[in-house]
């Protein structure tokens, strides 16, 4: 041992040893840390109702146990007889942990921005960002140069751009329609392409509608934000209001018509749990056309999903209850009068 590691070697030894005891007890400190104060802490802002610091807290128990790894490792590197002058390994500590803290503020702040905005291209372009520039601010605190580097990211980003194009344009069309509050989870809207549902999700590329019959339809970003979109108000509210189209001919007794079309609409309310009883069905007049007095029935139902099945019932029931009325409905017809000279 003696010719090998010389007089000193009993003294490097010693430092190894009091290095990883460092180590061992600083890591051990934060294990407990982790697993006692954080929690704590946690417990208490969950019953503060303060959002931010809950959020904060939250997000760093994920953390704290990594910068105790990390502290340990410094002190470590301290006692140990390694060189300390060697400034990479420094640099690489300092990268780490400042590299950590700005993984956890995106994720505060995304975190934040969802309460806000539930969409997922919305959140992950503030991680996104906040990680960019926090990247930037670490790069240029150790002295690397980044005007090489945006040069080539300058140059890469237009091959990039144009190999991407039908992506980025459907990216920048979710930011916009997310940016300008044109559809919003949970709308129920129309497309003037036919398609019709609730928006269950507006994602990096395409948008997603959930129509009545449970199919979902995915639609690119870029049809979207170019479509004529109708807002179905009455659709996202708690009751909505349907209409059925009806027609009586000529001669026929319009209070009798108007009287059993309220009546057989009842008779399907009081057998319907989507529909809205409190509301009392109406029936409104509204042309003479060239066949038929036209009208319509009105009535209110619970919900977009309500409906039609309860438009279903309330047109059989309408027909039937003519039927036995001896009202008649009649075709599209035209009646052509020939006068002799």
């Amino acid at each position: 041992m003696h010719n090998i590691f010389g007089a000193a070697a009993p003294e490097v030894l010693i430092k190894w040893v009091e290095s990883a005891a460092v180590f061992v007890l600083i890591f051990t400190v934060g294990f407990l840390f982790r697993k006692y104060v954080v929690k704590f802490l946690q417990k208490i802002l969950s019953k503060s109702g303060l959002v931010l610091s809950d959020d904060a807290v939250s997000s760093s128990g994920h953390y704290v146990l990594f910068w105790f790894f990390l502290i340990a490792l410094y002190f470590a590197f301290l006692i140990s007889p390694m060189d300390h002058s060697n400034e990479t390994i420094i640099k690489a500590f300092y990268v780490l942990f400042a590299f950590s803290v700005v993984v956890l503020i995106a994720s505060i702040v995304s975190k934040i921005f969802k309460r806000a905005v539930a969409e997922a291209i919305g959140v992950n372009i503030i991680r996104f960002v906040v990680i960019l520039v926090g990247a930037i601010l670490i790069l240029n605190q150790i002295g690397v140069k980044l005007t090489p580097i945006l040069t080539a990211l300058g140059v890469g980003s237009l091959a990039v751009a144009l190999a991407l194009q039908d992506t980025l344009s459907n990216f920048f069309a979710g930011v916009n329609i997310l940016a300008s509050g044109q559809i919003m989870r949970g709308d129920y809207i129309q497309l003037d392409s036919g398609q019709e549902g609730r928006v269950i999700e507006v994602n990096w590329r395409t948008t997603r509608i959930m129509e009545m019959s449970n199919n979902v339809v995915t639609i690119p970003n870029t049809k979207i934000s170019s479509a004529v979109v109708k807002h179905l108000k009455s659709a996202n509210a708690s009751e909505i209001t349907s209409v059925v189209k009806c027609r009586v001919s000529y001669g026929s007794d319009l209070e009798k018509a108007e009287s059993v079309a309220i009546s057989a609409v009842e008779e399907v309310f009081d057998k319907s749990e989507g529909a809205v009883k409190a509301f009392k069905p109406i029936v409104r007049f509204g042309e003479f056309a060239d066949s038929s007095i036209n009208f319509s029935v009105i009535f209110k139902v619970r919900d977009v999903y309500a409906q039609g099945a309860i438009v279903h019932e309330v047109i059989k029931n309408i027909n039937k209850r003519f039927d036995e009325a001896g009202i008649i409905m009649p075709f599209p017809q035209r009646v052509v009068t020939l006068n002799k000279d």
